[in-house]
């Protein structure tokens, strides 16, 4: 990918520090660090919009977890009378 543009923003001098330090511990240039760092986001922001939630596979799961509650609560609700006779 070519590096063509610039984005310029202000930070605190400690975010700076960590970036720094963060940059030189993996043998990078700071822009470089931060370059893949929005890179990833830009990534993932894609990612998030074409994967819409099945909302038919959410609700199968949910009455799925319901039935398996109920029967949970049924048996806890046996052996409680078994234990007390």
């Amino acid at each position: 990918m070519k590096l063509e543009t610039q984005i310029n923003f202000r930070t605190s001098s400690e975010i700076k520090e960590e970036i720094e330090k963060i940059a030189n511990n993996r043998g990078v240039r700071p822009s470089q660090l931060l370059n893949e760092i929005v890179a990833d986001f830009v990534k993932r922001q894609g990612n998030q919009k074409s994967e819409k939630p099945n909302l038919e596979k959410v609700y199968e799961m949910l009455s799925l977890q319901g039935q398996r509650l109920e029967l949970l609560e049924k048996q806890q609700q046996e052996m409680a009378k078994k234990s007390v006779a």
